[in-house]
């Protein structure tokens, strides 16, 4: 037992403030209380003091330490590995490594009844979770090994115990996503630091298996949307281990879902290989440890959302197949809108690209040489395939850079429905020639042979017939004249001229009157003649999206999409390949037929699970659409999204649905080779050690004969002598004391 103080201050301070405050009260005091007897001067001068004193003894705030034995029970706890990676069998003699604890946790069973005697033992399996155990066997079925997650529950579970010391047996290989993913380390040195060592031991090969055969396919890079009938390119990171100089064959499949329902996933079948697809290929490593990025390529021709595998033949004696194959789920779309554009390659070109991010929209563009490169044979035949393409665009291009049997093509698309509009340049129009083709009767504008683009600013404007069209609507109503007089003006434009009896209209004209946008929507297909070929500058002026809408606009309506809602309720989810115990963010929303988001919905989002369990999540608003969080992925396979919308309480529009994947792998057999590093780590961080089989039956032994470390514990016990109740009645009993007296004296 002993004295300490922990003054409030420094010493030099308080022993400084008590002798001012003892010389006021022995030199002011007695001034005061002179006319009353000597007794009663010296009472009222003691009560002074003894309440300074006691401040004064307060404030060093002095406390007693003192030193206790811990008698408790003293406990070791055994923790055995029990995750899936322990059922591989390089435990020796053919056995599991879970097997080989097994036996090894049965020979210490006398030792472990001897030590019972000076302690308790505690036997715990351990994977993702911790349990109680009668008896270490060999079964091993965790999903997961969390190491840190384990390690703090155990020191929860030790909380009020006198741990001697904590056995881990395992392989040390760590598999874990997500919450489950905390540090070993950090909480081997939080269990050090309670004074709990580790003592590890470590079974399995350094290399899984006992094999050095190997295929890993990785880093699968594709596009996850696609149009019916266009090539895919699918490329795969392929390693290889111990396969130098062995041919390694390369499968797509993909899944058919010829009469699977919805919800239900299909069979995975080998890709058909048409037209452009490559849907096997052969590789040969070039050595034993070999890496190398591979392409194959898709053609679909169903659609929907789909599974897309990559597979790699297992090689013969390749022990481990878990990762030879990658998974994820692309969407193909039918009757997107296919675009085809004839341009030479110029600022207008590129911006024009961007309408491709359009999940509805494909344009697809052939560069045009011009001058002395040209040539005739530069645009191949398949762009005026019937039915091939919705619409067509032409730019800066002459006719002459097509074949007069390509514009005969071209002529007899549009008369079957196909849109075509001509855009502004110097070789266009009839400067380009088109006068004299079979395209000046389709064309609503005149063609003379001389007619150049002017410069110089053209602000472009609704007409009156503009003004409610469709490819005019850039804002709503009661504002969209005036959001196209804040739009920068084109530089420079054709001088467009209404052909004689044409029942076409002029959508856009100049501030002084010039037709800029001509449409014609009577016949098969429609056509539009466009002035301007600078409509870039709007989004390099801050105004990227009126020009992405105006040409969104323009391709709908030529394609007669324009009143196209049958999908006004949407729905995607970002990853749509996760790992396990990975979130993923699912978006939604609703559109008007126009393609503006609807923000008056109510919707109701609901998630189910492989096994067929649904879970309704609650989403919250991202102003234009909504979002909700899914957190419950643990198990592998595929979930499907359904998103409902309500309008005051009435359904609205379709059923939006989506699905996403979580992988099939087994993060535990993927690679499960193990892991000593880390065990030594989770040792040497809590103040053990990592030994050997009989290394710690030595330890075990030593205990025995010598007694357990941390058996005789001493606790030191603070025990506070001025911040107590005892402290404060006897300051307010001095106080009282002294304030009785001057009353009875006659003070105040």
């Amino acid at each position: 037992m002993s004295l300490q103080f922990e003054p409030a201050w420094s010493w030099i301070i308080i022993v400084g403030l008590f002798a001012v405050a003892v010389f006021v009260i022995r030199s002011a005091y007695p001034s005061q209380i002179r006319h009353l007897a000597t007794t009663r001067q010296r009472l009222l001068q003691l009560c002074r003091l003894a309440f300074l004193l006691l401040l004064f003894l307060v404030s060093l705030r002095p406390s007693i330490s003192v030193s206790n034995e811990d008698q408790s029970r003293s406990v070791l706890y055994l923790l055995a590995d029990s995750s899936r990676s322990m059922q591989t069998e390089d435990g020796g003699g053919g056995r599991t490594r879970r097997a080989a604890v097994a036996e090894f946790s049965t020979s210490l069973k006398p030792l472990l009844d001897t030590l019972a005697e000076k302690c308790e033992i505690r036997l715990r399996d351990f994977a993702d979770q911790i349990a109680s155990t009668e008896s270490i066997t060999a079964a091993a079925d965790g999903k997961l090994t969390a190491f840190g997650q384990i390690l703090d529950l155990a020191s929860e579970e030790m909380a009020r115990d006198r741990v001697a010391a904590v056995l881990l047996l395992s392989d040390g290989r760590q598999a874990a996503f997500g919450d489950l993913d905390s540090d070993p380390a950090a909480a081997a040195r939080r269990l050090g630091r309670q004074q709990r060592p580790i003592y590890s031991v470590g079974y399995g090969g350094i290399e899984a298996g006992g094999s050095q055969l190997d295929l890993s396919l990785e880093e699968l890079d594709l596009s996850r949307e696609v149009f019916q009938g266009n090539a895919l390119p699918v490329r795969v990171r392929l390693k290889s281990t111990g396969a130098g100089g062995k041919p390694v064959t390369l499968r797509l499949l993909l899944e058919n879902r010829n009469g699977v329902p919805e919800g239900k996933s299909g069979n995975l079948e080998p890709a058909a290989a048409v037209d452009s697809a490559k849907p096997v290929l052969q590789v040969t490593p070039g050595s034993d440890a070999d890496e190398q990025t591979v392409q194959l390529q898709l053609v679909p021709e169903q659609t929907g959302d789909l599974k897309l595998a990559v597979e790699a033949e297992a090689l013969p004696g390749e022990a481990r197949r878990t990762n030879n194959r990658v998974e994820t789920i692309i969407r193909v779309r039918r009757g997107g809108i296919r675009v085809a554009c004839f341009d030479i390659i110029r600022t207008e070109q590129k911006w024009l690209r961007k309408i491709n991010d359009s999940s509805r929209i494909q344009l697809d563009f052939q560069a045009i040489r011009t001058g002395a490169l040209s040539s005739r044979a530069q645009i191949p035949d398949r762009f005026f395939e019937p039915g091939r393409y919705d619409a067509f665009i032409i730019g800066d291009v002459p006719a002459s850079a097509f074949r007069p049997d390509q514009l005969q093509a071209l002529a007899r698309c549009c008369s079957r429905g196909a849109g075509l509009m001509m855009i502004g340049g110097r070789r266009n129009f009839g400067e380009g020639g088109y006068g004299q083709t079979v395209l000046a009767s389709l064309l609503p504008v005149e063609l003379p042979a001389v007619n150049p683009q002017t410069s110089g600013p053209r602000k472009m404007l609704p007409s009156r017939d503009g003004l409610s069209h469709f490819v005019m609507q850039i804002a709503a109503p009661d504002q969209n004249r005036q959001r196209w007089e804040q739009v920068p003006p084109l530089t420079g434009a054709n001088n467009l001229q209404l052909r004689n009896n044409s029942l076409a209209q002029i959508l856009a004209v100049s501030e002084d009157g010039l037709p800029l946008l001509i449409g014609q929507g009577t016949g098969p297909g429609r056509v539009l003649a466009f002035a301007g070929d600078t409509t870039w500058q709007w989004a390099m002026q801050g105004f990227e999206e009126e020009h992405a809408r105006f040409w969104r606009q323009v391709i709908f309506w030529l394609t007669r999409k324009e009143t196209d809602d049958s999908q006004a309720v949407w729905i995607q989810a970002s990853p749509r390949d996760l790992s396990p115990g990975m979130p993923t963010e699912l978006t939604f929303g609703a559109r008007d037929p126009q393609g503006q988001p609807l923000t008056d919905l109510q919707f109701q989002v609901e998630v189910v699970n492989p096994a067929g369990k649904a879970s309704s999540l609650i989403p919250r608003s991202l102003g234009d659409s909504s979002a909700a969080e899914f957190l419950e992925t643990l198990l592998p396979g595929d979930y499907w999204a359904r998103v409902r919308a309500l309008r005051d309480g009435q359904p609205f529009g379709n059923i939006g649905v989506t699905r996403f994947h979580v992988l099939q792998r087994d993060p535990e057999l993927d690679d499960p080779a193990a892991d000593f590093a880390l065990l030594r780590e989770i040792s040497h961080a809590s103040g053990g050690e990592f030994l050997s089989e009989d290394q710690l039956r030595e330890k075990l032994q030593s205990w025995v004969e010598q007694g357990l470390p941390g058996l005789s514990v001493r606790r030191q016990e603070q025990i506070s002598l001025w911040d107590n109740w005892g402290t404060l009645l006897l300051l307010t009993a001095i106080l009282t004391t002294e304030w009785t007296l001057r009353r009875r004296s006659g003070l105040a």
